[in-house]
């Protein structure tokens, strides 16, 4: 699956892990994007389209600060795990831009 939003970088093959995609930008800075921060990212591309150039500028900076990043779903359960680099989940992202997407997803009324 072509990542579109990511088409501005340098993308690499991990020889470890060809499921997660590695991106380089053009200072040399690393950073993987796993399919769950996809999702979520693409998520907040639908409901808060005004705002997703602010956040994919947002992890721009952050990787050119931080250098090495691994955007992940989860940082407890990364799919992968690699030195020297950092975990930032979308939130790490959206939440210090004041961009929130209210989850109105709840359990089925229905029990057993």
């Amino acid at each position: 699956m072509e990542y579109i939003e990511f088409n501005g970088y340098k993308e690499k093959k991990d020889p470890i892990n060809h499921l997660v995609h590695l991106y380089e930008n053009d200072a040399g800075d690393l950073f993987y994007v796993e399919p769950g921060f996809y999702d979520g990212l693409l998520g907040f591309k639908e409901k808060r389209a005004e705002d997703f150039d602010r956040i994919m500028a947002t992890l721009d900076a952050m990787v050119r600060k931080e250098h090495r990043i691994i955007f992940t779903a989860d940082f407890e359960n990364p799919w992968i795990e690699r030195e020297g680099f950092i975990y930032r989940e979308i939130f790490d992202i959206t939440d210090p831009l004041g961009i929130f997407v209210e989850d109105k997803s709840r359990g089925s009324d229905y029990g057993d």
